[in-house]
């Protein structure tokens, strides 16, 4: 192994051969013609080489990072959000941790440190516990990124006390509001009337949002019986479902389609198409005073199908779950289930004529 400074032209590189392998790092300097100002740089130089000597040197026996581990930790954590989307919970968490880290050491960050980040986000009246709990997360993953890159011995973050998320209320609609989506007419012309199909074939599909925006005519199949097999956008995951005959009639035109073909082209005609005020308007003019959203078409589907089945294994194939625990949250949800479970309840005489039974006591 070794690291050397070479000169190419009047910039200069480090020269490092590692395990075999060569390669030529830049190191931002170039040689000025003065004697003087030639003599500072090289020293310069130097010192970058036997920094990053020493970073290599660390890797190779698993030592930590000298050099990156005396690195702010918001230095590190910007670095790292850079290449994340802007909507990831780390990069929208930058503004808190800045404000709370301020000159903080990626190395200096300890137990004490984080409990007190963690009681700066519950303090902030600008996000609530969810959003809280959510940017407590990034930094905790932040720092188990920094101790497999070996920037740390340890990651401080481990074991310590998380936020309690509340239980958020999960919006679906009942049969009976579906009819009347289903009776009352849209106002909107073309988008209004597919967004009108497109949410009523996600009660009886568990289809999310993105899964219809990409719905192709190829997707369906008609043969033995209407179904729908489609890759969905969020899982990869192929699901399998059969039409009943009400979600079949919402897209069956008897027109014969391309393969490629979009369902409901209005969809995704344009960035700028609002897909939520058409909803709003529709759930108005049909008297529904709960607000929803897109999604409570699938948690509508998911609640039809367990109530009607009672089957959480079968539900979860439809929906496309990985895990039955994540199609569980619905079992708490299924009221016609806990009417029956209490209605077989024992009956006990409240009148107040009853007489107490006396145990006898064996001998």
């Amino acid at each position: 192994m070794g690291v050397k400074i070479r000169q190419k032209g009047m910039y200069l590189y480090l020269d490092i051969h590692y395990r075999g392998i060569r390669r030529w790092e830049s190191t931002g300097l170039s040689v000025p013609k003065d004697a003087l100002g030639k003599k500072e740089i090289l020293a310069l130089a130097e010192q970058i080489r036997r920094k990053r000597e020493i970073q290599i040197i660390s890797g190779r026996f698993q030592l930590l990072d000298p050099i990156v581990s005396k690195k702010m930790l918001i230095s590190y954590a910007e670095e790292v959000a850079s290449t994340y989307e802007r909507k990831m919970h780390l990069p929208k968490s930058i503004k808190y941790l800045r404000q709370y880290a301020g000159t903080t050491l990626l190395c200096d960050v300890d137990e004490r440190f984080m409990d007190g980040y963690r009681a700066y986000l519950l303090s902030q009246k600008a996000i609530g516990p969810t959003t809280a709990a959510h940017y407590l997360d990034a930094l905790k993953a932040l720092l188990s990124r920094a101790e497999r890159e070996r920037l740390l011995d340890r990651n401080p973050a481990k074991g310590m006390k998380g936020i309690k998320i509340p239980e958020a209320k999960t919006p679906y609609l009942t049969i009976e509001e579906i009819q009347r989506l289903y009776d009352t007419p849209v106002n909107g012309g073309e988008l209004a009337d597919q967004c009108y199909k497109a949410f009523l074939l996600s009660c009886f599909t568990g289809l999310r949002l993105g899964d219809l925006k990409n719905l192709t005519w190829g997707d369906i199949r008609q043969n033995p019986e209407p179904a729908i097999e489609k890759r969905q956008n969020k899982t990869q995951g192929i699901v399998s479902i059969p039409l009943s005959p009400s979600a079949w009639s919402l897209i069956n035109d008897k027109i014969l389609h391309k393969n490629e073909e979009l369902v409901f082209p209005r969809l995704t005609a344009t960035k700028a198409v609002n897909l939520h005020q058409p909803l709003i308007s529709w759930r108005k003019r049909a008297k529904i005073d709960h607000a929803f959203g897109w999604h409570a078409g699938r948690h509508s589907f998911a609640m039809m199908t367990l109530e009607a089945s009672g089957d959480i294994y079968a539900v979860s194939r439809l929906l496309g779950h990985s895990d039955v625990k994540v199609t569980s949250v619905y079992l708490r949800l299924t009221d016609p289930r806990k009417r029956e479970i209490i209605s077989s309840l024992p009956e006990i005489d409240t009148s107040g004529k009853s007489k107490l039974l006396k145990i006898s006591k064996q001998a």
